[in-house]
């Protein structure tokens, strides 16, 4: 479950593991273009690589100083989405993940393919004037992430550099996109409803939601906005892990930029947190950035 991508960030520990974790996934905290969510009705396939590093401290199980390490998070996403009908879109999300752990005395690191996330997206809305000058698109979807990445027993110290969790999550997301002339306003959410895996360890739940701002010139634009991202608690054996916080939520301010050539589009965005209070206060975000390349097809 520790790896990044997002996506979709929150400190979790285990009481095995005696360690400050940061929890990510996917959807959590994390962008995939914005420039997708502006094209969403088209078929496009794409990349997109998120960075994340952060750092942590507690006092010492045993003793009276302070244990700090450091975790980074790298994830790629090949990503694609295909409009079957005038209603219907098909989505695939397939995460490769980077994980390191650096404490004062050990460094752990997992890399590997994570859990692919397929989702089945409904265009309630998706309409245009005439000249083009004016655009409304709402899309609510529901899908599945599917415990292909590999992951450990709950008892491992290195839970949370696993590429995957083991277990079927439900997701569940919205859109909406608005267009006048050159500005456009852009809003998501997504829910994902964590499962069980073979070791009935239950990681916690995921929210992100996300609204920005964009201004478009030519070729290029420029967008800024805001992300709030959540993960709920885990549990074991159906019982909440009491024993050390697993909740986290973060505010972030994002700024970005997007340039499109023909069918090509590339974006970048920068995260800088507001607020946040990741395990307990223990956990800080540094450092944040995604960059992403999609090719439209119609």
């Amino acid at each position: 479950m520790k790896k990044s991508f997002l996506f979709f960030v929150c400190l979790v520990v285990y009481q095995t593991a005696l360690s400050c974790d940061v929890c990510g996934c996917g959807a959590f905290n994390s962008t995939h273009g914005l420039g997708t969510l502006a094209q969403g009705n088209r078929s496009s396939i794409g990349l997109n690589y998120q960075y994340r590093l952060y750092k942590s401290e507690h006092p010492e199980v045993f003793g009276n100083g302070i244990e700090r390490s450091t975790d980074y998070f790298q994830r790629l996403d090949i990503l694609g989405q295909l409009r079957i009908s005038k209603r219907w879109q098909l989505q695939l999300s397939l995460p490769i993940g980077f994980n390191k752990h650096i404490a004062d005395d050990t460094t752990s690191q997992k890399n590997g393919l994570g859990d692919p996330t397929l989702m089945v997206n409904f265009f309630l809305f998706d309409k245009q004037d005439s000249l083009q000058t004016r655009r409304f698109r709402w899309i609510v979807g529901a899908g599945i992430k599917s415990p292909l990445g590999k992951f450990t027993h709950p008892g491992d110290a290195d839970l949370y550099l696993y590429p995957g969790t083991g277990s079927f999550d439900p997701v569940f997301q919205n859109s909406f996109f608005f267009q006048k002339k050159k500005w456009s306003l852009l809003q998501t959410a997504q829910y994902i409803l964590r499962g069980e895996n073979k070791y009935n360890y239950i990681p916690g739940s995921l929210f992100n939601a996300s609204l920005f701002v964009q201004y478009k010139f030519r070729t290029w634009g420029i967008y800024a906005g805001t992300q709030y991202s959540w993960s709920g608690v885990d549990y074991l054996n159906r019982k909440a892990i009491s024993s050390s916080p697993t909740q986290g939520q973060v505010l972030n301010g994002i700024i970005g930029a997007s340039v499109q050539f023909n069918s090509w589009v590339v974006q970048g965005n920068y995260h800088i947190p507001i607020a946040q209070n990741l395990g307990d206060g223990n956990s800080h975000q540094k450092t944040a950035f995604s960059i992403s390349l999609n090719y439209f097809f119609n």
